[in-house]
């Protein structure tokens, strides 16, 4: 594997992570409400997505119960039962830092909600003048469209750094998830 089609998953430190975050948001222009800070965020979020789903694929692989090949390098995510997915991302990603996680299908609304309690992003109960998971947003969008197989849009609806108990992300198509924006504005 060539060094530009190998993906890595490195270990950042949350401070570190909450003081580029910090930085970016201070460095943001009050003229546009600070959506550049935001958008550069979610960027950075996205573009870290693929290497977080390919590091749950070979996680996954390692840790099914007996029976699997503890060898094989990733798994075909689409082989997983739903429940068998939701279970394994919450632990992934609460194992990674990432906070409780919890995944849930709304079927009759054609969207997927992430709720996660004690999220990095909020955690230390500093979110600052533009509260919300914007790092998080992106790779969510980034970690679920890689599962689906089709870019997904995702919408943060609640955060805890904004006084909400939790934070929690609606996620599907971008017509669905932009009616759910409209839906709750």
């Amino acid at each position: 594997m060539t060094r530009e089609t190998l993906t890595q998953l490195i270990g950042i430190g949350i401070p570190t992570l909450r003081e580029l975050r910090a930085g970016v948001l201070a460095g943001g222009d009050a003229s546009d409400g600070g959506a550049e800070p935001v958008r550069l965020l979610r960027e950075a979020g996205f573009a870290g997505g693929d290497a977080v789903y390919e590091a749950f694929q070979r996680w996954l692989g390692e840790s099914r119960p007996s029976g699997a090949d503890p060898a094989a390098a990733a798994v075909d995510i689409s082989e997983v039962s739903l429940s068998e997915f939701g279970e394994s991302a919450s632990r992934f990603f609460r194992d990674a830092g990432w906070g409780d996680m919890t995944f849930a299908a709304r079927e009759d609304d054609g969207v997927a909600v992430v709720t996660i309690s004690d999220c990095w992003e909020t955690s230390d109960g500093q979110a600052g003048e533009m509260p919300g998971c914007h790092l998080t947003t992106g790779m969510l969008a980034a970690f679920f469209g890689r599962v689906a197989g089709y870019p997904v849009a995702v919408l943060e609806t609640e955060c805890s750094g904004s006084g909400g108990s939790r934070c929690s992300f609606t996620m599907g198509n971008a017509d669905v998830v932009n009616y759910e924006w409209e839906r709750l504005r």
